[in-house]
């Protein structure tokens, strides 16, 4: 199974957190909790996990790093010992890490359609994409989320 696989693809199950901070590439994932993924937003999360988000919700755009960090910031990050994101910067990728693994399981079987719904405007987010929507704060990422589980559920969106 591919690294980047989502838990779900295994017949183990993870809790949610486990199932993000696997997307976001964070060593410890499997013991995972809310409030250890909370703490590790807190502290910062690792530069690598603006890399892993952003390969899932662009596969083919080696850019879409900088869509979640811009590319001053990127470059000072990586000359730093500790390439450790800001609380504020690790809240923005989880959020945006929560979209993509909940379009990730709607989208199980269709990668392309999932990219396609992330980088697509969408009525119920006044024309907005949903990526756009989620990197803008949590309350967005929130929006999105809801939007998604209501696809989920088979209500029309």
């Amino acid at each position: 199974m591919a690294e980047g696989a989502l838990a779900s693809d295994t017949k183990e199950s993870f809790s949610e957190a486990a199932e993000i901070a696997r997307l976001m590439g964070l060593p410890s994932w499997r013991k995972m909790s809310s409030l250890s993924l909370v703490n590790q937003i807190e502290q910062g999360l690792p530069l690598q996990a603006v890399d892993r988000v952003a390969q899932v919700m662009a596969p083919d755009d080696p850019h879409a790093k900088f869509t979640l960090l811009s590319r001053s910031t990127w470059s000072r990050l990586q000359k730093r010992s500790r390439q450790q994101l800001t609380r504020e910067m690790s809240e923005r990728v989880h959020g945006v890490a929560r979209v993509v693994l909940e379009a990730r399981r709607l989208w199980a079987d269709d990668e392309s359609a999932m990219v396609r719904f992330l980088n697509r405007p969408h009525l119920l987010l006044g024309g907005r994409t949903p990526l756009d929507v989620a990197r803008e704060s949590t309350t967005g990422a929130d929006l999105v989320v809801r939007i998604i589980g209501e696809a989920r559920a088979g209500v029309a969106v």
